[in-house]
């Protein structure tokens, strides 16, 4: 009768087992608010935690070399948003707001405690927004070739001319239309362009490319003024970086211009831009130290 007793209770632990393992999420999975899959990767060890966000038409590829050299000392998270590479794209509302909850559900997934954004182009933008979703978790910014002018606002012709041409771009993409996006490798780094646009459904794209310029115009600085993180830039020098304007409302704001260079600024320039990156983190954690 024990015998019984004991193999039904195991059949029991086994079943349960079983259903938990189809309904739990894997690990490099977090669920955002809508209900979207978003994908993300760890690698490394160590504080602060690094969590880098691409940009528009791109995905987590763009970050290779920063995770092999940043993921010797530090935990590095990377992810593809909704929309873009192995994320669900079943999303109702494409907003930077949205974004910027998909990357907080990743953070509070992992369960970080302490950590560096880091975006790229949109990627900015949405880091942005992920700051004020979880303040108490974020120790600096890092925005990447984005937000130049932060005074700057786009009239609806600017916002429909550059819907036209970004479209086109990444529906029919030609080395000559990738000329601003990089000066060097031209040719392996178009290959790696089309190797994340081939293929891809491209659903949400150009919603979320107009709310980026929505959100320039009417959510930006509202946003700015609410930061309690240090925020610092990398960007390159293709368009003037208006530090003073910046300054108005992050009156701690550092940019760091790297020359010569297209708005992949990763891609042109590794070393240097991974020494300042570097740089970056180091004076937040300095600063993270006299609070």
């Amino acid at each position: 009768m024990k015998q019984k007793i004991l193999s039904l209770s195991c059949c029991i632990i086994s079943f349960v087992l079983i259903i938990y393992s189809c309904t739990a999420e894997p690990d490099n999975v977090a669920i955002s608010s809508d209900g979207v899959k978003i994908v993300f990767d760890v690698k490394g060890k160590g504080e602060p935690a690094l969590v880098f966000v691409h940009g528009w038409s791109n995905n987590s590829s763009i970050w290779e070399t920063q995770v092999s050299h940043f993921s010797k000392k530090y935990k590095v998270i990377t992810m593809d948003l909704p929309g873009f590479g192995e994320s669900g794209n079943n999303r109702e509302t494409w907003t930077i707001e949205s974004f910027g909850e998909d990357v907080a559900a990743v953070i509070n997934r992992i369960d970080l405690d302490r950590v560096v954004l880091v975006g790229f182009s949109m990627g900015g933008p949405i880091i942005i927004e992920a700051a004020n979703s979880v303040p108490d978790r974020v120790a600096g910014l890092v925005l990447v070739d984005v937000l130049h002018n932060v005074d700057m606002q786009y009239p609806p012709e600017v916002i429909r001319m550059i819907d036209s041409v970004y479209m086109d771009v990444v529906t029919a993409p030609t080395i000559e239309k990738m000329e601003p996006f990089f000066r060097k490798n031209t040719e392996v780094s178009f290959e790696r362009v089309l190797s994340m646009l081939s293929g891809v459904p491209k659903k949400g794209w150009r919603e979320s490319l107009n709310d980026m310029h929505r959100w320039a115009n009417e959510d930006c600085i509202g946003l700015l003024k609410k930061m309690q993180a240090p925020v610092i830039s990398i960007n390159s020098d293709q368009t003037p970086t208006n530090v003073e304007a910046f300054m108005k409302y992050v009156p701690t704001f550092k940019a760091k211009i790297i020359p010569d260079v297209g708005h992949l600024v990763m891609w042109d320039a590794p070393e240097e831009f991974n020494q300042l990156l570097e740089e970056s983190i180091q004076e937040f954690i300095a600063e993270s130290r006299l609070e």
